[in-house]
């Protein structure tokens, strides 16, 4: 379980506008893990795995790749928790 703790920071407008473009790109990438674990299992009949998502998202995208890596792994950690939970509608 996650706890949120809401901390208040000043930053100038152009700051602010390069943190929501990163929350958009990090929005995006997201959505395509989504498609690509879908067309993968489409094609596989089996789920993506790390390294073979990683692959896919290489290059796509204008942000540091730990940082998109990272949104991966919480989307593998998101998928195999919802599995383990017998929800079977995950696909």
């Amino acid at each position: 379980m996650y706890r949120g703790q809401r901390v208040y920071f000043s930053a100038s407008n152009g700051t602010i506008q390069q943190l929501m473009e990163c929350n958009r790109i990090s929005a995006q990438i997201w959505n395509d893990c989504l498609t690509e674990a879908r067309n993968y299992y489409l094609t596989h009949q089996k789920w993506i795995g790390k390294s073979q998502l990683q692959k896919r998202l290489k290059g796509k995208y204008h942000l540091h790749s730990q940082s998109i890596q990272a949104v991966a792994h919480k989307y593998l950690f998101a998928r195999d928790s919802t599995i383990q939970k017998g929800i079977k509608t995950a696909k």
